[in-house]
């Protein structure tokens, strides 16, 4: 094990040991009501201007009790831990989780030096209102013991009021008939109105500063999956990412403070978990899809159908039926999460740890523990607030986030790891292409040996032949003959295959030795005229492109008549390039041939000149100069020719 793993699981232990201390300390009862009263001088209540009225308080099960009937009459009471669900009491009296009670406690010994003092109510499942002192301060939704005239409105609220005595009695009238278990889930604080002011817009910023890191981050990856294209395509988590964060966003508002209900007021509570069940459920299925689309190795295309399936089913009963029938199936809606959240951080964790040869790198395993684990705590620390083991969901919103932080740092991790993969190919690339370049120059160079190395033996033999003839007839023109053939050897096997390039002039000599050798061969027969512009000759171009064509026009042209013919060969300067011609009165090409010539076929061994085809010369003039050997042809004769431009990058004049 590396030590990137030693580390990364060692800050997983510790973090596990905090998680356990703060939820021990988050869980555990911390009571300043006791027997349904608190006394303001035996608490802190001076120095911080406010205390959680949390502990024992009085319960009234299954009846709305008024200020009113506290004074004429005695009730039967019970005692209740506050802040908490009302499942059942301090004696171990179990009740229902849906009915409706009254919450009363004494609040004595307030400080007279004060006058104006605030009640900070967190949630009340699932409506309620609060007495001080007989006035009604607090109305949330509409407490009923039916279903039928109850109105949800569990909402964070505060209030203020006027306190002239140093004693408050706090009465609160609850009731619940569609929520998972009815109760006190928050803590209720009684404080001084600046005190309470203060803590309402803390908490409320809070959460709203811990909602909008989430939404800007999705709104972010939304606009770039939307405009780039490119982007969209070579990373498909970015779309499933950026509505994860908006729905989480959009969820954790319609939790704790509510902060959906203010900016929508009138928003009905029903209509809000409603609406908060159905973005619940979508976290979850665009989670599922982020994480497939980050690797299937982390969770595989059949495990995330299956789950997309019962999550779906899940929005199809939230939208089909009341909430007070499908809020029953909520805590095993929200433990099966829980648990799968759990066993996907495992899995990738296990991955991490054990994985051999994965092509995951370490920074995208760490961002995924990471993102994973935050959305597990997400879920694990809301059921806690939902059943009423915790009072607040502090976790919850700490940890939104950093799941789009840690996700939002995987994909730029990934981008920029692309990036670098393309820019290192990119880089080999242009390596392959540049040795490559320098494999076709020097295959180009080696097949013009090759081609210098295909003079024909019979053209050899024949002009041998011919000296010898010479020899008893006449020895001066032999000599000529022979010097000819030396020069024509002389030339042909000088073209330098390390260079480039060869000047016309030297390239016509050639041409010149070829002409004398075959005229001693065939005498008048061959005709040969030159239409050459003097100031073309010292031009460069390729080597052997010229001659072939000579040879050609020679050999398969004038000679296939009895009487001979005539070659003109054409060298001019035009506005653009310098013309190369070649013209003759022989026979002509027939169209197969020159189809072969136009698709490189080098095997049309009827069409060589000194062993070099013209569809090598019509391949290599493409691709050196990107211009094609023209024909013109027919029974009277053929014409080749072709352009050399002057401003191509290849074309160089030799120097003086």
């Amino acid at each position: 094990m590396n030590r990137v793993k030693i580390y990364i699981i060692s800050v997983i232990l510790l973090m596990l040991v905090v998680l356990i201390y703060y939820y021990a300390h988050a869980i555990k009862e911390t009571l300043t009501i006791t027997n349904g009263e608190v006394d303001l001088t035996q608490t802190d209540f001076d120095e911080k201007g406010m205390i959680a009225l949390d502990g024992e308080w009085e319960l009234y099960w299954n009846q709305l009790l008024n200020p009113d009937d506290f004074l004429h009459e005695q009730h039967d009471v019970q005692y209740a831990l506050v802040p908490g669900n009302w499942l059942n009491d301090l004696n171990g009296n179990t009740y229902d989780a849906t009915g409706y009670a009254t919450y009363r406690m004494v609040v004595r010994n307030i400080p007279l030096d004060t006058k104006y003092f605030g009640i900070l109510k967190g949630n009340i499942r699932n409506a309620s209102q609060i007495f001080v002192n007989g006035e009604i301060v607090l109305k949330d939704g509409e407490v009923s013991e039916t279903l039928d005239g109850n109105v949800s409105g569990n909402n964070s609220k505060a209030a203020y009021f006027e306190v002239k005595s140093s004693t408050a009695e706090i009465i609160i009238q609850a009731a619940n008939h569609d929520y998972i278990v009815g109760g006190i889930a928050k803590p209720i604080t009684f404080g001084t109105q600046k005190e309470i002011i203060e803590l309402h817009q803390q908490k409320i910023m809070f959460e709203f500063s811990m909602i909008l890191i989430v939404v800007i981050i999705g709104l972010f990856y939304l606009f770039l999956c939307l405009v780039n294209k490119e982007y969209r395509k070579k990373e498909p988590a970015t779309l499933p990412l950026a509505l994860s964060c908006l729905f989480y966003g959009v969820m954790s508002s319609i939790y704790s403070e509510r902060i959906i209900t203010v900016i929508f007021p009138s928003i009905s509570m029903d209509s809000t978990f409603r609406f908060g069940h159905l973005i619940s459920a979508f976290t979850v299925i665009t989670v599922l899809i982020v994480v497939n689309k980050v690797s299937s190795v982390f969770l595989s295309n059949r495990i995330r159908n299956v789950m997309l399936v019962f999550y779906s089913v899940f929005v199809l009963i939230t939208l089909l039926f009341p909430l007070a029938t499908y809020s029953k199936i909520l805590v095993f809606y929200m433990i099966y999460t829980v648990l799968f959240y759990f066993i996907i951080w495992i899995k990738v964790l296990f991955l991490f740890i054990k994985r051999n040869g994965s092509n995951i790198t370490d920074i995208e395993h760490i961002a995924m523990i990471i993102s994973i684990c935050s959305i597990y705590l997400f879920w694990f620390d809301m059921i806690l607030y939902s059943v009423g083991l915790k009072i607040d969901m502090f976790i919850s919103f700490l940890t939104i986030p950093i799941y789009s932080i840690a996700f939002s740092v995987l994909l730029i991790f990934r981008y920029t790891y692309s990036y670098k993969k393309n820019e290192e190919l990119s880089n080999q690339l242009i390596e392959t292409f540049s040795t490559l370049d320098q494999t076709v120059k020097k295959a180009e160079k080696n097949e013009l040996a090759f081609l210098q190395a295909q003079i024909k033996p019979h053209f050899l033999f024949n002009t041998l032949s011919s000296i010898i003839s010479l020899c008893y007839t006449d020895g001066n023109r032999a000599g000529e003959v022979l010097s000819n053939l030396s020069n024509y050897l002389k030339r042909s096997f000088q073209v330098d295959i390390q260079a480039d390039y060869v000047t016309i002039e030297n390239e016509l000599k050639l041409i010149e030795a070829y002409i004398d050798i075959e005229t001693v061969r065939f005498g008048d027969r061959i005709n040969m005229i030159y239409d050459v512009d003097e100031e073309v000759l010292s031009f460069k171009i390729i080597p052997l492109v010229i001659e072939p064509l000579i040879e050609n026009a020679i050999r398969h042209g004038v000679l296939k008549n009895k009487s001979g013919g005539e070659v003109k060969l054409t060298l001019k300067r035009k506005e653009h390039g310098v013309y190369i011609g070649v013209e003759d009165n022989g026979k002509g090409i027939d169209v197969y041939q020159m189809n072969a010539i136009r698709n490189g076929d080098r095997n049309v061994q009827s069409l060589s000149g000194n062993g070099i085809s013209l569809a090598n010369i019509y391949t290599r003039l493409q691709n050196f100069y990107h211009v094609e050997l023209q024909f013109e042809t027919g029974h009277t004769g053929t014409k080749v020719y072709f352009t050399i431009p002057l401003n191509h990058d290849k074309e160089e004049v030799a120097d003086d």
